[in-house]
């Protein structure tokens, strides 16, 4: 079992850098690591659909400095490229986490680097 995050200091985005990959084979990617599912708690596709990963209550795997205390998003694509789609679906998202998660007051982005 998965243990629940005690506190929630900040958000964690990655960006994959390009719509090649979705959130199946970057699912794939982590199970194949040995994670007992997807270590993100939302995704964001390249199309501006929000999904959820693992439950955001739950402690992720998705940058190590940062799992014990975040929300981790996977952004399908380049901070800089986004769509309107995709910038929306940004804004809802954060607007969410900051009402349910008031103390996260840090929003770190990072670089994703696929592996294989």
């Amino acid at each position: 079992m998965i243990p629940k995050r005690e506190t929630t200091e900040r958000v964690v985005v990655h960006f994959t850098g390009n719509g090649e990959e979705d959130m199946d084979s970057i699912r794939a990617e982590h199970e194949a690591r040995g994670l007992p599912e997807v270590g993100f708690h939302f995704f964001i596709d390249a199309e501006g659909k929000l999904f959820m990963g693992r439950h955001q209550s739950r402690v992720g795997a998705h940058h190590p400095e940062f799992d014990a205390i975040s929300i981790g998003v996977c952004v399908i694509g380049d901070r800089f490229f986004l769509n309107e789609e995709q910038e929306l679906a940004m804004i809802l998202l954060m607007d969410k986490l900051r009402a349910d998660y008031p103390q996260a007051e840090k929003v770190n982005y990072v670089y994703r680097q696929p592996t294989g």
